[in-house]
């Protein structure tokens, strides 16, 4: 029989997550740091009837799922205005680690899903969060709604389609000058030639702790570099 994946974070994985935020350039308080652990606890119980992740090791949920996530940060330049939609949130990922990090963010999580969506709101209680929502719908059927559509500084979506269809569901979203950001796998460049958006355009590629590489693309139209940083490298073991 196989071992039972434990609801508390092991040592190993917790001391890999506080060096991973750290490599990262991010600053956290302990408070921040025990939501994380919080957070990691709750999906933990909560994979085992509703299989929100597909992760089954300790350090693979923290290195795929939280520092990957944390990487976006480093595309952005934070303000206390910024509000991001997380398309097919799932497990909250990347939403949640970005709120926990970064909390002046106002997020929506939309997740189709209703087991999914109810952990999302379940966590967001747990984590005592303000400024940020649960939406049990389909990204297709919240774009019809005017309060959504073309609303946002920052989109991102993660592992939800292949590079073109999550371009065409995810840039409606977005405000003029806002930023798309997308976990990406090294196929990318190859989806990418088939994209013919005239309104969008890719401002860089970067890495993330995990094994893939984060898209950063604009929106055309009094196009604002002013949240966009260089990407930095590093190396995560």
């Amino acid at each position: 029989m196989a071992k039972e994946w434990k609801s508390s974070l092991d040592e190993a994985a917790e001391k890999f997550l506080r060096r991973g935020i750290t490599r990262l350039g991010l600053s956290i308080t302990d408070q921040q740091f025990e939501l994380f652990l919080t957070y990691l606890q709750e999906l933990k119980r909560w994979n085992r009837r509703a299989n929100l992740v597909g992760f089954r090791t300790d350090e693979a949920l923290v290195r795929h799922g939280i520092l990957e996530s944390l990487s976006l940060l480093n595309a952005v330049r934070l303000r206390p205005d910024l509000r991001l939609i997380d398309i097919g949130s799932g497990a909250g990922l990347p939403g949640i680690p970005l709120k926990i990090a970064a909390p002046d963010l106002t997020i929506t999580l939309v997740e189709g899903t209703r087991k999914k969506a109810s952990f999302l709101r379940q966590a967001v209680r747990l984590l005592q969060f303000s400024r940020i929502s649960v939406l049990h719908t389909r990204a297709e059927l919240l774009l019809r709604d005017p309060v959504h559509r073309g609303a946002y500084d920052l989109v991102t979506a993660r592992a939800v389609a292949r590079l073109p269809a999550v371009v065409t569901l995810c840039a409606p979203f977005l405000k003029p000058g806002g930023h798309l950001l997308l976990p990406v796998g090294p196929q990318w460049p190859r989806e990418a030639e088939t994209l013919r958006r005239p309104d969008l355009k890719i401002e860089g590629v970067m890495p993330t702790s995990g094994d893939r590489n984060l898209l950063v693309m604009v929106k055309a139209d009094s196009v604002s570099r002013e949240t966009l940083v260089p990407a930095r490298r590093g190396r995560f073991t």
